[in-house]
């Protein structure tokens, strides 16, 4: 009986051990700015997974503004609500701002929550910007939703406007904006064209709403298990064509491994619970994801490998297809990271132009040293980039505000610019004396002079003098 205790004691051990190392990854990233908001509700509401929104009329780093009194709206007590975040919402009946006070420029992650919980708010049609982009345009939501924007943050204050349509209200329920770590943006990519591939630049300047994160194979990871608070869904329904027999589907219970010392691949670019999951291909098969997408838009298209399947290096080889496009022949997952169970991922830009659906695939390879499985895929995020400097669907007649105006506000800017005139006023009068000083000295025959005078101890003392410059005969 005391060697079956101390067995367990034995194995209670390192499960513990694990559990701690978990709880610590999980644990580590702590951002800089982490705006909780519970727009419209007068008290805090506490989420699942621990985050804890606050009303939005009573948190100091954070003003609203409006020239129109702001209406909270409570959901009605008798339906049960999803989420503590849907029980209330700010609603707006003219152009509206928040002033979210930024302590660490860079990359942010803002979402939005919608949750319509009457018709008034599921009719209401508005537009939404920040830091003078629009984001959304003539946006409706007749249905729960979040929008999730990635977003770089060049100023101290983010000015986050709704702007209601003419006739109509806008609203929301709650508003996160988190500072989002380095590596989770990068700057190149490879451009996938009907003419080829070739490498793009300047991925770090632009701005993303996220449409799709997808676990595949894999069970839905809640905001619970990812350091960032995403949510990725299961992949069957994205499913357009694969054949049983041709593929495959994994899971790993070991230990995924990151580069030490990578500051581009840490587990806030992807927990680890999309790595331990995967679908596979056969050497003669192929899998293909089908997504609906806003046509007429560029897509950034992240696709995350880990070799969770093979015994050794150099197994597995595949065909990656973006939009039925060849973008990546024979690729080779431990080649490109040295390691198994070690995360990766590729960057694709792909146009879609009148389609409106956007095709991912993998295929065997006979260069695979085995048959049944050729290459696999672990997690897809999808992106929709911004049209132009001015919106995600492009430039539109919207007016955002003035930037410093709206991160001072009124008042302050006022202010501003009555003491900007009584400096000049001051200046200008200043200027006149001098002017005029001079101008009757000259008439007087004088000028200004500096000599040594005596000050009365033998020494000399310097003195400014008035000394006459006309010579009496």
């Amino acid at each position: 009986m005391a060697s079956s205790s101390r067995s367990s004691s034995v194995l209670a051990v390192p499960l513990l051990l694990c559990l701690l190392a978990s709880a610590a990854a999980a644990a580590r990233f702590a951002p800089a700015d982490n705006h909780l908001l519970a727009c419209g509700a007068t008290a805090p509401a506490v989420l699942p997974d621990g985050r804890r929104f606050v009303p939005d009329s009573g948190c100091a780093s954070t003003r609203l503004r409006s020239p129109a009194p702001t209406l909270p709206s409570a959901a009605s007590s008798a339906a049960p609500q999803p989420s503590p975040l849907h029980a209330a919402a700010r609603v707006f009946s003219c152009r509206a701002s928040y002033d979210l006070a930024v302590r660490r420029r860079g990359y942010h992650i803002l979402r939005l929550h919608f949750y319509p919980f009457e018709p008034a708010l599921a009719s209401a049609r508005f537009h939404v910007g920040a830091a003078g982009f629009l984001l959304l345009h003539n946006f409706s939501a007749s249905a729960p939703v979040v929008k999730e924007f990635i977003l770089p943050v060049h100023s101290d204050v983010l000015v986050l406007t709704f702007v209601p349509e003419s006739g109509s209200n806008a609203f929301v329920n709650a508003i996160e904006l988190v500072s989002a770590p380095d590596e989770l943006v990068g700057d190149i990519g490879t451009l996938v064209t009907s003419s080829g591939i070739d490498q793009t630049n300047g991925l770090s300047s632009q701005v993303y709403e996220t449409l799709y994160r997808i676990n595949v194979a894999g069970r839905k990871v809640t905001p619970f298990n990812d350091t960032l608070w995403r949510t990725w869904v299961n992949d069957e329904r994205f499913l357009v064509s694969t054949e049983s027999s041709n593929s495959g589907v994994w899971s790993f219970g070991g230990r995924i491994a990151y580069p030490k010392g990578s500051r581009l691949m840490t587990r806030e670019v992807a927990p680890d619970n999309v790595y331990n999951s995967a679908r596979s291909v056969s050497s003669q098969g192929k899998v293909t994801w089908g997504f609906p997408v806003p046509a007429s838009s560029r897509y950034l298209v992240r696709m995350h490998f880990c070799d969770i399947v093979s015994k050794a290096l150099n197994e597995l080889y595949f065909d990656i297809y973006v939009n039925g496009q060849l973008a990546v022949k024979d690729f080779d997952i431990s080649g490109a990271t040295g390691f198994l169970a070690y995360p990766y991922y590729i960057d694709f830009v792909v146009d879609v132009k009148d389609e409106g659906a956007l095709k991912l695939a993998i295929g065997g390879s006979k260069n695979s040293r085995s048959d049944e499985v050729s290459g696999i895929l672990n997690a897809v995020e999808i992106m929709r980039m911004n049209k132009t400097r001015g919106g995600i669907d492009g430039d539109f007649a919207v007016s955002l505000g003035m930037e410093y105006v709206a991160s001072k506000g009124i008042g302050e800017f006022a202010r501003s610019l009555l003491c900007g005139f009584i400096f000049a006023g001051l200046l200008l009068v200043l200027l006149m004396l001098v002017v005029r000083l001079r101008t009757e000295l000259r008439n007087n025959g004088t000028t200004w002079s500096w000599e040594p005078n005596d000050s009365g101890d033998g020494k000399l003392a310097r003195a400014y003098q008035l000394v006459s410059t006309k010579t009496d005969y």
